[in-house]
């Protein structure tokens, strides 16, 4: 089992605050830790939501619900693709309880909001991306608390559902709506705010992220290998198989971008203000913390094969031929 990797070379400690940190001396101390989780993660997804719906338009929906093929896949691959392939790895890999619920909760989250840059960046459908960004955020208000207890089954924990709601609805859906609105009202100045909200919100994952490391809260080293080649090799998958499904759907290849760069960059924020809700003061807690903070890392390079091939006009799908949409094709 994953959560025994490593442990005999740790000592553990419970800190005031309930969680667990390392006997060695460190730079951030845990109470220190405890208030940025505290108040950066909710801050940090009020921020990335923003800056998304500052971007957006009721137009936007409305343009998708006339072409639904892009976003009725891209929901198909975000809510059925990416659990079952956690779900398979969990059960044959033997991943214990943190690693397990950790994969599990990365699965579940919607695409992020560093999605829709990677898609652009990539010459993809930019506008199918910020879409699918934002309707998957919506549809995790009621797919993450009605999902993860069924995915979860095996493992003994209970999950606070009306919390999980409240909070969803209070640090996603709201900013998102408010976002919208600033792109309604103050046009001319959306697209600054939103860049510098989303910046904002990416400087805020930095820092949380530092300071679960420098408290003590997750042993990179002390869990050896396992972890990290389970999360790579989740996310090198995701990477392989979502545009060939895409092409096998027919797909164009900005629509193949746009999808499987939304399914591979996971909304990290979502997975980290849930954290708290799972195995409090446990090791378990560590090992969830770790699998979001990895793969929020290695998101990115999961994705920079796709959209290197796709700006190099190689085509977006591995070993295929290039398959871009003519000027006067559809959705």
């Amino acid at each position: 089992m994953l959560a025994r990797d490593g442990l005999e070379r740790r000592e553990i400690a419970r800190g005031k605050n309930g969680t667990y940190t390392a006997l060695s001396a460190t730079p951030m101390s845990p109470e220190t830790n405890a208030l940025i989780e505290t108040y950066g993660l909710p801050l940090q997804l009020v921020l990335a939501m923003f800056g998304m719906g500052a971007t957006l338009s009721v137009r936007d929906f409305l343009q998708v619900a006339r072409h639904p093929v892009g976003l009725a896949l891209g929901l198909a691959l975000q809510l059925l693709l990416v659990p079952a392939l956690a779900l398979t790895i969990v059960h044959t890999v033997g991943l214990s309880k943190g690693w397990a619920v950790g994969l599990l909760l990365v699965a579940v989250v919607p695409g992020g909001t560093v999605s829709n840059l990677l898609t652009f960046i990539g010459r993809g459908d930019a506008a199918l991306s910020v879409t699918v960004t934002a309707v998957t955020t919506v549809v995790a208000v009621f797919s993450i608390p009605l999902f993860l207890p069924v995915l979860t089954g095996g493992v003994d924990v209970a999950l606070p559902t009306a919390r999980i709601v409240r909070d969803i609805l209070l640090f996603l859906l709201t900013p998102l709506v408010v976002g919208m609105l600033v792109f309604r009202f103050l046009t001319q100045h959306a697209q600054t705010i939103s860049k510098w909200s989303i910046r904002g919100s990416l400087a805020l994952v930095g820092l949380i992220t530092v300071g679960a490391l420098s408290s003590g809260r997750i042993d990179v080293l002390g869990y050896g290998f396992g972890p990290p080649l389970v999360i790579i090799a989740f996310g090198t998958t995701l990477a392989l198989v979502t545009p060939q499904l895409c092409r096998l759907l027919g797909r164009y290849d900005e629509d193949t971008v746009a999808l499987s760069v939304e399914v591979v960059a996971r909304n990290i924020g979502i997975a980290l203000l849930m954290v708290r809700f799972f195995f409090p003061g446990e090791e378990a807690q560590a090992h969830i913390l770790y699998t979001c903070l990895f793969y929020g890392g290695a998101s990115i390079f999961f994705a920079l094969p796709i959209l290197i091939r796709h700006r190099l006009g190689r085509g977006a799908v591995l070993l295929r031929r290039p398959y871009p949409r003519a000027a006067n094709a559809t959705q």
